[in-house]
């Protein structure tokens, strides 16, 4: 009964740190593409709610590009062949996890350290 009991802690423990809020791969893809213009990558991710970013990712198969229109030195950033669909995926995974409405709290680590500047 034990053994049964710390097996499902620990699938229950592995399963929320694999869906956690902090997306390493999408903050990379933020801080390459959109800091720039959108300045750090929690107060990017922050612009909107877990909705607004859903509804902006399933507005169009590109929705990046199609939010982009009217901004070309945005469309010759992500025009650089970095911004695959793959990365397209694990930045909105990085901005729905960390909208203002997720509860995700910035903190310290080797990637970002929570100050206002970033």
């Amino acid at each position: 009964m034990k053994t049964l009991v710390k097996a499902l802690l620990s699938l229950l423990l592995l399963n929320s740190a694999l869906h956690s809020a902090y997306h390493a791969k999408g903050m990379e893809v933020y801080k390459k593409m959109c800091s720039k213009c959108h300045g750090g990558p929690f107060r990017g991710a922050k612009m909107h709610t877990t909705a607004e970013w859903e509804d902006i990712r399933d507005a169009s198969k590109t929705p990046t590009l199609t939010l982009h229109k009217g901004h070309p030195e945005a469309l010759e950033a992500l025009d650089r062949g970095y911004f695959s669909n793959k990365r397209e995926q694990a930045l909105y995974k990085f901005l729905i996890g960390n909208a203002k409405d997720s509860g995700a709290v910035p903190g310290c680590d080797a990637n970002y350290c929570g100050s206002s500047k970033q």
